[in-house]
């Protein structure tokens, strides 16, 4: 009697974007992360028109520990090694100008795109407490702002006529990478401080989307919350 092979079960190889685990409060991590690079804003700002490299790295490093908390750790691992090559490129040059920060400022917005999406995937379509769902869903929101902030800066660059400050801020200075961050949030949270003004369509149409976003955005949380069963409202599911 011949005896009979055991076949071991072979692995399967994870795909490239395979998610893992997620840290057991991930919404609350992340978005003390955004509200953290928000408050470096004023002690890594030096004046200048372009984001002090500071700055820029600590972004990167924000938007890649964001992708790796929510369970990407490979998507994490490649945006930071490609965000650190930038870096040191940009770094090794001798004038920091927009020239040469352009390929870093598109890895930055399609890094800190990704994350966005990501976490809004998880505020809505994640098995999760409403505790972590809300947390989730705001820094999802700080995140947006980000975002629109990067977006107005490269239409800045290839546009550098698109704004304009108001009458008596032209007179006292120019225009910085600053104005863009406080424009893009003044915008989102429609609070609208007419400080930087889109003059042409292209800024003035990415202005209207984001006020769209600062609108629709916490009524569509509200909604996807209070269509959730009261189990998972009350917090008795567990997160991943």
């Amino acid at each position: 009697m011949t005896p009979t092979k055991l076949k071991l079960p072979h692995s399967v190889p994870l795909p490239f974007w395979a998610r893992h685990h997620s840290f057991a409060h991930h919404g609350l991590v992340i978005f003390v992360v955004q509200i953290g690079l928000l408050a470096l804003v004023p002690i890594l700002d030096d004046g200048n028109p372009l984001m002090p490299l500071p700055y820029t790295t600590a972004v990167l490093a924000g938007s890649s520990f964001t992708i790796f908390c929510l369970g990407y750790r490979r998507l994490a691992v490649t945006f930071a090694v490609a965000g650190a090559l930038g870096l040191a490129f940009v770094a090794s040059m001798p004038n920091h100008d927009q020239v040469i920060r352009f390929p870093t400022m598109i890895v930055l917005l399609l890094g800190y795109g990704l994350s966005v999406y990501l976490a809004i995937y998880q505020a809505f379509a994640g098995d999760l407490t409403s505790a972590q769902r809300i947390l989730c869903g705001a820094a999802s929101f700080v995140m947006i702002g980000f975002v629109f902030a990067v977006a107005h800066g490269l239409v800045h660059y290839i546009h550098p006529d698109a704004y304009t400050l108001a009458t008596q801020t032209e007179l006292l200075r120019t225009r910085r990478w600053l104005d863009f961050l406080w424009l893009s949030f003044s915008t989102l949270t429609t609070a609208g401080f007419n400080d930087v003004i889109p003059v042409t369509p292209w800024p003035c149409t990415l202005a209207t989307l984001e006020g769209l976003c600062g609108i629709l955005f916490p009524a569509t949380l509200i909604a996807r919350i209070a269509s959730l069963p009261p189990g998972k409202r009350s917090g008795s599911s567990h997160a991943p």
